[in-house]
């Protein structure tokens, strides 16, 4: 048996990093994945959720759904804050959500795709492996029914016009 050659998955202690470049990429893989949940569950629940994220860099990353404004004086317990904007800006943050919605829901469609094409991917790699990917030209004659038949004679009497072509062009 073959020796593996990666280490597959592993599970990591959690302990603080050394070497700061791998501390940079674990923060902005886990931040990514956070954000990724944080995604999910208001698309899935329709909670309001706001995320305040300070790298080790010290710059602030942000996830929010609705306005992240709402969602801390909600926190916090104070009525929503007036619009600067007078009035506009609750409208602005609806359609805003409406959109973030919208593609949340894209999201999700796209990831069930994924899925389903993954599923496809191993039953046809299955299907190759066990030798049922026989084409209709592979199936023994007296299998196929007339349709394949007359495909199979057109493409013999265009192989046939071929190799006549050929040789006229070789004599």
């Amino acid at each position: 048996m073959a020796k593996k050659l990666t280490r597959g998955h592993q599970k990591v202690p959690i302990v603080e990093m050394e070497k700061n470049n791998n501390l940079h990429v674990t923060f902005s893989k886990r931040r990514n994945g956070l954000f990724m949940k944080a995604n999910e569950l208001c698309t899935l629940t329709g909670a309001e959720v706001a995320l305040l994220v300070f790298s080790p860099g010290k710059r602030a990353y942000s996830f929010r759904h609705s306005s992240f404004e709402s969602v801390i004086d909600k926190f916090v317990g104070n009525k929503p804050s007036p619009s600067v904007h007078g009035g506009t800006n609750h409208h602005v943050a609806n359609h805003h959500g409406d959109n973030i919605d919208e593609l949340n829901n894209k999201i999700i469609d796209l990831k069930t795709q994924l899925k389903a094409n993954k599923k496809r991917e191993e039953v046809l790699g299955q299907m190759i492996k066990e030798g049922h990917h026989k084409n209709w030209w592979q199936a023994p004659i007296g299998e196929m029914n007339l349709e394949q038949l007359l495909m199979m004679k057109k493409a013999l009497e265009e192989l046939k016009k071929k190799v006549q072509d050929e040789l006229k062009c070789q004599i």
